[in-house]
């Protein structure tokens, strides 16, 4: 028997269908909950596909996570796989911690300091705060001076974590084809604006810290591979019209022969190093064409890109042409590692 936390719109909307389609026992499981604990009993498995958007399952899905797999419970996604989501400081430690490729980054907690470092660093760079997605906190430092207010700042008031209303507008603007979908955004722009407003409330401002990251430039698109399992899922995205920022761009390309190996062989050393269920990585090159991380993540917006994947690389590089749909790949993988525990049981 196997838990899942039902959130339309994530992943469970998949987990729920194949779960129904196959057979396979389950029950809805509400983790923000004050009785989730209880609500767990007698599971083998748990999914739940937590957010960056949701400002309860911040507070709350770490520690619940832990304590469930303290309960012996199969939990996607488990600690190793979740603690750093969302949090480019915590990568930052952990990618370097273990040796992988990561972009130039430095972390400074003090305002003299990271002063102190403005002052002789060079620019441009890139200036990010923790959390946040698709490219949105992100914003390209030209200069000392505007590096420096950028740091007052963030040891000030500080940044608001969600961004605001018209935020990445031109980008949302430029996607949208027909009039139809035109008008469907503008029906949605009232929700839209009530969620942001919800998000800047509930969310803590992010001050006390500031974050640069090393501009790497001549790049015009990145590299995203998600890594699941044995599996590995290749795709270029096109940088914005006139950005350096790829992510968001909507502008996809999945053909496996356009994607740098050496990418998909990065992220599945890196994801063993680790021990994750699920890693989606972002990979830009360096002055000497080579492939450096600049950020990672467990989870990615449930749409089809890795299903318009050609198929995937498994971990001895081996092609697989066929699409696959993530969420089923992470059910399937929590679903073995449940049936393995059983086994192991009766045999002990």
């Amino acid at each position: 028997m196997i838990g899942i936390h039902e959130r339309p719109g994530s992943f469970s909307d998949r987990w729920i269908s194949y779960c129904t389609e196959k057979g396979i026992p389950f029950r809805r499981v509400d983790c923000l909950a004050t009785d989730v604990e209880r609500q767990c009993d007698g599971l083998d498995g748990l999914l739940w596909h937590w957010t960056h958007v949701d400002p309860a399952s911040l507070l709350v899905a770490r520690q619940i996570i832990a304590s469930l797999e303290r309960k012996g419970i199969v939990v996607f996604p488990n600690v190793n796989t979740c603690w750093h989501y969302d949090d480019k400081v915590a990568q930052k430690y952990l990618l370097e911690a273990i040796g992988a490729p990561l972009i130039p980054t430095w972390v400074f907690t003090n305002e003299a300091d990271a002063m102190r470092w403005i002052e002789g660093a060079t620019w441009p760079k890139v200036f990010k705060l923790r959390c946040g997605a698709g490219s949105k906190n992100v914003r390209l430092v030209r200069s000392r001076s505007q590096a420096a207010k950028l740091c007052r700042q963030a040891f000030g008031k500080g940044f608001p974590a969600a961004a605001g209303y018209l935020t990445d507008m031109q980008t949302r603007l430029r996607k949208t084809k027909t009039a139809r979908e035109f008008r469907e955004r503008l029906a949605r722009a009232p929700r839209t604006l009530q969620t942001v407003l919800f998000l800047q409330r509930r969310m803590p401002r992010q001050q006390g810290y500031v974050y640069f990251q090393q501009f790497l430039p001549g790049n015009t698109f990145d590299t995203r591979v998600t890594i699941i399992g044995d599996r590995a899922w290749g795709f270029i995205r096109r940088n914005r019209p006139n950005d350096f920022r790829a992510s968001g761009s909507g502008t996809i390309i999945s053909e496996h022969e356009k994607i740098d190996k050496r990418c998909v062989d990065i992220a599945f050393g890196v994801a063993d190093r680790i021990g994750t269920q699920s890693l989606a990585f972002d990979f830009l090159l360096n002055a000497q064409q080579e492939p450096m991380i600049a950020e990672i993540s467990y989870c990615f917006w449930p749409s089809a890109d890795q299903h318009a994947c050609e198929g995937q690389w498994d971990g001895q590089g081996v092609w697989h042409p066929g699409h696959v749909w993530p969420e089923e790949a992470i059910l399937e993988d929590l679903l073995a590692v449940c049936l393995n525990k059983m086994q192991e049981g009766r045999v002990g």
